[in-house]
């Protein structure tokens, strides 16, 4: 085998030689197609939308939507042929896709800042309703006894769903005993289970029969129920991707199976398992169903999970926001842009915790 020698003035040319990249050249043909497949569409419709009275929707699901993919088809098949013809179909269809996506949740943002922000202050944050009426101005009341109940209930519902959702990923991954089969099933099929459902279940069997008040207990109970699922699965495929070399080396060294499962596999998955918290937090944080039928309602702080009905920010927001009167309207937009700037940490936490590969430790 030979071996090939520069001289250093031709690696010194090489050097300042820059890189070629054929494939980013297009044919002027190609570039003038994709330019007019996507210009005259979108001028069509500007005049459609600025000289007729069809509803803005209308006309770009009805009319864009088709003569964007009309224009992208005649480009395709004049520049690569008919087989290409599918390719450009995906690449509008993903395109529009997004961009639905994106003007939905830039809508939703938008809203919660707009009307949510008025009602935002300090005292917002830590008063309850004791002595607020849906007519009292915004500078008298807040959600404090809404956040506290909120915190209480995800507080039970994560100290019975977490351990129970780690030890059932624990079974299906590690145990692999003769009732996986049952107990996927069984997971997988809570996780269709409407939350209204929890809610009425946990009232007929604790609170109608007397065993527990509605509380936040109860609502955690409720909770609970929603949260299993999403935990179990999600700690499930992070257990799966812990490497089997790390099993076998714990085992090869005389360790048992309960041992190498207690100190290997999960603290190799456990930014994985975390990241399984936040998701099943976050899962449930914004059910109203459950608690309105466990939980109940209060417009008094109550920090004891076991005594009397609780408010959440949830059930606040369900009975401010359908009010004939405007201060309760944005305290209940204040309430929900609260609610997501909560679920926003949580999902920041979840990612920035789940950035850490798997196995690595």
């Amino acid at each position: 085998m030979s071996t090939m020698i520069f001289e250093s003035a031709s690696v010194e040319h090489l050097k300042d030689e820059s890189p070629q990249r054929p494939w980013r050249k297009k044919p002027t043909k190609f570039t003038v197609s994709v330019f007019l497949a996507v210009v005259i569409p979108g001028v069509i419709v500007a005049w459609l939308f600025f000289s007729s009275a069809l509803p803005g929707a209308i006309i770009a699901v009805v009319i864009y939507l088709p003569l964007q993919l009309f224009a992208a088809g005649l480009a395709a098949l004049f520049n690569r042929g008919r087989k290409s013809i599918g390719d450009s179909f995906i690449i509008v269809l993903s395109i529009g896709a997004t961009i639905f996506t994106l003007v939905i949740l830039i809508s939703v943002i938008g809203s919660l800042i707009i009307r949510g922000f008025r009602a935002l202050s300090p005292h917002f944050l830590y008063q309850n309703s004791v002595y607020i009426n849906p007519s009292t101005p915004l500078e008298y009341g807040g959600i404090g006894h809404a956040m506290v109940g909120t915190l209480l209930i995800l507080t039970i519902s994560s100290l019975i769903a977490v351990p129970i959702g780690i030890a059932t990923a624990v079974y299906i991954t590690e145990v692999r005993g003769r009732a996986v089969v049952y107990v996927r099933f069984f997971v997988q099929s809570m996780s269709g289970v409407p939350s209204v459902v929890a809610g009425l279940f946990i009232l007929t069997i604790a609170v109608s029969t007397g065993a527990f008040n509605q509380s936040a207990f109860a609502g955690g109970l409720a909770y609970a129920i929603l949260m299993l699922p999403t935990v179990a699965r999600t700690a499930e495929e992070v257990l799966k991707l812990v490497p089997d070399d790390l099993r076998t080396g714990a085992l090869a060294l005389g360790s048992t199976r309960a041992r190498t499962v207690l100190m290997v596999v999960l603290p190799a998955a456990r930014t994985g398992i975390i990241t399984a918290i936040l998701l099943g937090i976050a899962r449930v944080i914004g059910e109203t169903a459950p608690l309105l039928l466990a939980a109940g309602n209060n417009d008094g702080t109550v920090t004891n999970p076991f005594d009397q009905a609780v408010s959440s920010i949830p059930v606040y927001i369900f009975n401010n926001v359908a009010l004939p009167y405007p201060d309760a309207v944005t305290r209940a937009w204040g309430s929900a842009l609260v609610l997501m700037i909560f679920v926003a940490v949580l999902f920041t936490l979840a990612r920035y915790l789940g950035r850490g590969k798997v196995g690595k430790y």
